[in-house]
């Protein structure tokens, strides 16, 4: 990488791991109850004709967030192959970074439509959040335009015209 690319490459790096937007979760699973009810909160934020066209797979699998880890790198290396400039594949692979490590949190929740519709996601994931500082744990979500939403979608069994909305990690905070 040239010298002139490697300073905001670096710095945007630097930026993107200690952003307050960033979360480092502890090793230890959260207790089911605790998981259950943030589900349960955020499908009762949601309108009724919009809560039953979406659900929640909750993952604690580690094969299938490694599954799920996986097929983000590979999303990420084909865009890395199509950057046009070494600053954006350093974004890009801060971004990656970023993306997967979410994904290795104790429990992630996958959001899914069953059915084609639109919908802010805004008040949900508030309620998920106000709701997992009862339990003492945090939230993240995924930026959906990150995640490797086909790939997800075969590794969680989703049969079309269903799709993963958004990715949620869920952990006691470092």
């Amino acid at each position: 990488m040239c010298a002139a690319a490697q300073a905001p490459a670096k710095n945007f790096a630097n930026l993107l791991s200690t952003a307050k937007s960033t979360r480092n979760f502890k090793n230890i699973t959260p207790p089911v109850e605790a998981i259950s009810q943030i589900v349960e909160t955020a499908k009762a934020s949601l309108p009724a004709e919009l809560s039953a066209r979406i659900d929640f797979t909750v993952i604690y699998d580690e094969k299938m967030k490694t599954r799920m880890v996986q097929a983000s790198e590979e999303m990420f290396q084909k865009l890395y192959e199509k950057a046009e400039n070494e600053i954006d594949k350093a974004k890009l692979h801060a971004y990656m970074h970023y993306t997967t490590s979410f994904i290795k949190a104790p429990v992630v929740i996958a959001l899914h439509q069953k059915s084609p519709f639109d919908m802010q996601l805004n008040d949900m994931m508030h309620s998920m959040s106000v709701c997992s500082k009862v339990y003492g744990l945090d939230i993240h979500e995924l930026t959906p335009q990150l995640s490797a939403h086909k790939e997800f979608a075969e590794i969680l069994g989703l049969t079309k015209p269903a799709r993963v909305l958004t990715i949620i990690a869920v952990g006691y905070p470092q």
